[in-house]
């Protein structure tokens, strides 16, 4: 339990700009179809001193968590291990998960988007683009599109022809 106290404790709530900010990715883990299975998603990044997790829930919150390796080892250890084995991890290179499996273990399902993070996990700015990419991916799955932008704003089959 002192983990997820830890955890609470750390957690930041994001507010209505993240919100309205990326709807797909607060969609992607509350929607059936997307993902084979429900999971709240974990959209993370790490060096070798840092990890910054947010979370979307499926009850539609927003959760930025941001600690350090050492801070994570003393106080959130197995906290981490239940959040790497249950949610749907997104992560921008081979390097990030590097860095979390050499300080926990690689994460059990795993994306990534193919993309550096310019003043690593705790530089907000570069983190809001990662989540930019990663919320375009969502926003590419049918199921959350005809909800995002139902009838003529969004048809597949109307798009250009040869």
């Amino acid at each position: 339990m002192e983990s997820n106290s830890f955890f609470l404790k750390r957690a930041v709530a994001r507010d209505a700009d993240w919100q309205v900010s990326y709807p797909a990715l607060s969609m992607a883990s509350s929607t059936d179809a997307v993902d084979e299975r429900r999971k709240q998603i974990v959209v993370a990044a790490a060096d070798e001193t840092d990890l910054r997790m947010v979370f979307f829930s499926s009850l539609g919150a927003i959760l930025d968590f941001q600690a350090s390796w050492k801070e994570i080892e003393a106080s959130a250890r197995s906290w981490l291990a239940f959040t790497i084995r249950w949610n749907r991890w997104w992560l921008p290179s081979v390097t990030d998960a590097h860095w979390i499996e050499s300080n926990a273990f690689a994460p059990t399902d795993l994306r990534f988007a193919n993309r550096d993070l310019d003043g690593g996990p705790t530089d907000t700015a570069s983190f809001r683009r990662y989540l930019d990419v990663v919320e375009l991916h969502y926003r590419r799955d049918e199921t959350i599109s005809q909800v995002l932008f139902p009838d003529s704003i969004y048809r597949p089959e109307t798009s250009l022809r040869e």
